[in-house]
């Protein structure tokens, strides 16, 4: 009998298969105990456990996969905050506008002005050159400061709740400590960048140590504590990522916690606030008209709106039971009108907006964007947890407001500017600039240049800062490591080298060598055994101490070269494609 094809024998076997599928034909008899354990411990892929998680985890890994995901997550983020901060600024100043003499829609009416010019400023951030930024910093810091100097003359700053810190304009007042504190985080992580390569603890804090204590002492004479709590945490961020020694961390931390009590110790009003506090982790609200009268309504705000609200626009907090309900409380509004379902959003949004920061920061080349995108984004996300901390109960009453939600219309222009800045470094991620320099319709934007915006930039390295003067202070080589060894001259004492002098220590000196006398043949400075055979060989082939032993005269080469080609011996070991023969093959004929 003939051998069959196994192709063909498999392509039969194959169709007999479909063909039984097709007639019904049971499946093959398995044990009871290993269907029961299939069923039991493995569920099916017809009951969709496997493929309904793979059909949740796919869209998000394509998700984070795109080369644009952080800059739409900013843009979402930032738009949901700021329409969710305008409806619960309409919602719970209606009641304070119309007993002010006004209409219910005065305050919100002023909130949206501001709205729209920190709008303006989002657009002018997100198209501005990062270049044009460092040179914009230290005059922009220059300039705050002086509006912080401004503050505290009198007939120009204005008191409000205690506190000097805002310049009254007639139609609105603007407060000098926010933008401060934008600048000197633009200005800090300018300054701190230039230095990062060198790794010295001092580098890294000098200079923009001088410059937070100029800022945090003039918002601390205001006086205004939460807005210099404010600046102490994006000072933090900067040296945290800039990779500053955790130990020296520590210590900057410990001294701001000491200078920060001896500063809610000097008021009395800040005492009652600490007092308070602990009386509030306690659940001890004895005195509920007295200093924790606040606190108490917040809470009872938070415990109407249960789980979803009492609705929007429904809240008895904001008929002056609850102070502040418009600014610093607002979060205790969200919870009464909206529920823990609507505070839960709004704590979401706040996450996403850290971890997208957080994202953009690893994934940025430019130290200067890395350090700004991390602190801004922390900046942010820390000063809202806690407002929220406080409205809850779990934080000292700080008067720190919740970014994008608050009424106040300096913060919203200062915030919606600082996340213009984050989404321009998310524009400037390596993946994000191959997308948009790559993308189609790049070639169509000559017809709307004035709206489309700018191409990024690719990453170009700057020039470290110059060595310091101390040893161990340099990004340059060996001088990161101390003074390299120099060789004493002749006649030159130790005392006479401005180096030893200056420093006021030794420096190490090389052994001496001594020098033969005159007449001795020097010895070779590496010993050798010359093979007389070998030497003289090569002297006849014209090798010299440059040209090596394989060296061979002009006129042998040019000698070879005209001698005819022979045929190649088919048992040689001649080179395939070379004009002579190998070097085995000529010593053989030698």
């Amino acid at each position: 009998m003939a051998l069959q094809n196994p192709e063909r024998r498999n392509s039969e076997r194959q169709d007999s298969g479909r063909r039984n599928s097709g007639r019904g034909n049971p499946a093959p008899r398995t044990s009871g105990a290993a269907s029961d354990g299939r069923a039991a411990g493995h569920p099916s892929d017809d009951a969709g456990g496997p493929d309904l998680l793979g059909r949740i985890a796919a869209p998000l890994a394509a998700i984070n996969r795109a080369p644009l995901t952080s800059y739409h997550v900013v843009m979402v983020v930032t738009a949901l905050l700021t329409v969710i901060g305008l409806g619960m600024v309409l919602s719970s100043s209606n009641v304070l506008a119309t007993s002010g003499g006004g209409t219910p829609f005065d305050i919100f009416l002023r909130q949206a002005m501001f709205v729209a010019i920190g709008a303006i400023g989002f657009a002018v951030a997100l198209r501005m050159r990062f270049e044009l930024l460092r040179k914009l910093a230290t005059p922009m810091l220059l300039v705050s400061i002086g509006l912080l100097v401004a503050v505290l003359i009198p007939g120009i700053g204005s008191e409000i709740n205690g506190s000097r810190g805002w310049i009254d304009l007639g139609i609105f007042s603007i407060q000098p400590a926010e933008v401060a504190k934008l600048a000197f985080i633009i200005w800090a992580s300018y300054v701190v960048a230039k230095r990062v390569r060198t790794g010295y603890w001092l580098d890294l804090l000098f200079p923009a140590v001088v410059g937070f204590l100029v800022v945090a002492g003039l918002v601390l004479a205001a006086p205004d504590l939460g807005m210099a709590t404010a600046v102490t945490i994006a000072f933090l961020c900067v040296l945290w990522f800039s990779g500053y020694p955790s130990r020296h961390f520590l210590l900057v931390i410990a001294l701001g916690v000491v200078v920060f009590a001896v500063a809610a110790m000097t008021f009395a009003y800040r005492f009652e606030r600490i007092r308070t506090y602990i009386d509030t982790l306690q659940g001890d609200f004895s005195n509920p008209q007295g200093a924790a009268y606040q606190s108490y309504q917040g809470m009872l705000s938070l415990a109407d709106g249960g789980l979803f609200g009492v609705g929007l626009g429904q809240s008895s907090a904001k008929w002056f039971y609850l102070p502040e309900a418009t600014n610093d409380f607002i979060f205790a509004i969200i919870g009464e009108e909206l529920g823990w379902f609507g505070a839960a959003v709004v704590v979401l949004l706040y996450l996403a907006l850290g971890w997208v920061g957080m994202r953009i920061a690893t994934r940025s080349v430019d130290p200067f964007r890395r350090l700004l995108a991390g602190t801004i984004t922390a900046t942010i996300v820390l000063q809202a947890f806690i407002n929220i901390g406080y409205v809850v109960g779990l934080l000292p009453v700080t008067g720190l407001q919740l970014p994008l939600i608050s009424n106040g219309g300096t913060s919203a222009v200062v915030t919606l500017t600082s996340l213009g800045l984050l989404a321009n470094c998310a524009r400037h991620e390596p993946e994000a600039i191959s997308a948009i320099l790559s993308s189609p319709q790049r070639q169509g934007r000559r017809r709307r240049r004035y709206f489309a915006l700018p191409d990024p930039r690719p990453y170009t390295p700057e020039r470290p800062v110059p060595a310091s003067a101390t040893p161990g202070r340099s990004s340059e080589g060996a001088r990161r490591y101390g003074d390299p060894v120099r060789r004493q001259q002749k006649g030159r004492s130790a005392a006479a080298d401005p180096r030893a002098a200056g420093t006021g220590r030794r420096t190490a000196q090389p052994a001496p060598v001594p020098r033969q006398p005159r007449g001795v043949q020097r010895s070779p400075a590496y010993e050798t055994m010359p093979i007389p055979g070998d030497a003289a060989r090569d002297r006849r082939r014209g090798a010299t101490a440059m040209t090596g032993r394989n060296a061979r005269p002009v006129r042998g080469r040019e000698a070879e070269r005209r001698q005819p080609r022979r045929a190649a011996d088919p048992g040689s070991r001649q080179t395939p494609g070379a004009s002579r023969p190998s070097p085995i093959h000529r010593g053989r004929e030698r």
